[in-house]
This record gives structure tokens, sequence and C-alpha cells, in this order.
């Protein structure tokens, strides 16, 4: 069995089950440019340093989700990106509701997801949520429509990079 302990190796992996219209080759530049940025992988062992962290958008993946089964993104409002797993080699499930404690109050079911007050839940399909802070969705529901964004997967390949723009149009 190939070693997936990486987030890149996670997603080239993932490559297999995704479905679209890019190609395997597009896809796969995707994910090389996004698990090669500068992210800071959250762990047993430090997680404690990001439980205080002003979130912007993130993605959570249900465990039998594509693409990272488990895995959490996280942007904050610096644009600065956070990954972790709590289902493989990241931080249990109790530690993550002390990253992401928005996500004690989310309701997430198979196919759909809820967000409390303050927050936009949008299904990016396959298991995969994005919750975005309400004070950034109009410019990201603009964005999405002016890159003609139409299928869950495109949106689930390109939510990072429209939430960095939000971030930059923002202030």
């Amino acid at each position: 069995m190939k070693n997936l302990s990486t987030p890149l190796a996670k997603y080239e992996h993932s490559l297999l089950t995704l479905q679209g219209r890019k190609t395997n080759e597009q896809n796969y530049q995707h994910f090389k440019k996004k698990a090669m940025t500068d992210c800071i992988e959250i762990t047993e062992s430090n997680y404690k340093d990001y439980c205080s962290l002003d979130i912007v958008a993130f993605l959570f993946a249900q465990p039998g989700a594509m693409g990272d089964p488990g895995g959490v993104e996280i942007i904050d409002a610096q644009g600065q990106y956070y990954h972790t797993n709590y289902c493989y080699n990241g931080v249990s499930y109790d530690q993550l509701m002390e990253i992401v404690p928005v996500l004690k109050v989310c309701k997430i079911g198979i196919v759909n997801h809820q967000a409390p007050e303050g927050w936009k839940a949008i299904y990016l399909g396959f298991g995969n949520h994005l919750t975005i802070k309400a004070d950034y969705y109009d410019k990201f529901e603009e964005e999405t429509r002016n890159r003609h964004i139409e299928e869950a997967v495109e949106l689930y390949q390109q939510w990072s990079g429209i939430v960095l723009k939000c971030i930059n149009n923002h202030a």
C-alpha cells in the first residue's frame, strides 16, 4: 500500500477518485501547488498553538470523504493556510474542536451542512464541507460566479484561492 503520510501523497492518491472536467494531470498540478504552499501542519504535539486562530474559512472532510478523508484545511484572516487530519496522524476529534470551535455548532450531514449564525455552509460533494465567515461570503460567491464555477468538484479545487482573494480584497 502507498504511504499516505503527507498531504501531497494523500492528494496524489485521491486523483483517481476525482470526477469533473479537469484531467488528472490538471488535478495533480492543482493539488501539488496547494500542498507545496506555506502550509502549517497541525498535530497532536503543536495543536495548542493554534486554538485561537481568526478563521475565515475551513474545509471539513468526513471520514469517508474523497480527497483527504478526515482532513481539515483552514485559512485564517492573514491568509495563512493550515492542515490537519482527525482520522490519520493529525489531531483527535476533541482537539479539532478546540482548534475550530465553530465546528461544535455546525450540523454536518451526509450531503448537507448547516452553519451557525455568522457563517455560511457550502457542500462541495463527496463528503467535503466548506464553512466561510459570513463577512466574506458575498465576495466569495461573486468570485465563484466570475470564474464560472458550475460544479461542486470545481469549487472543491478552487475554494482556497477564492478565499485568499477575498481576504486580500477585504482589508
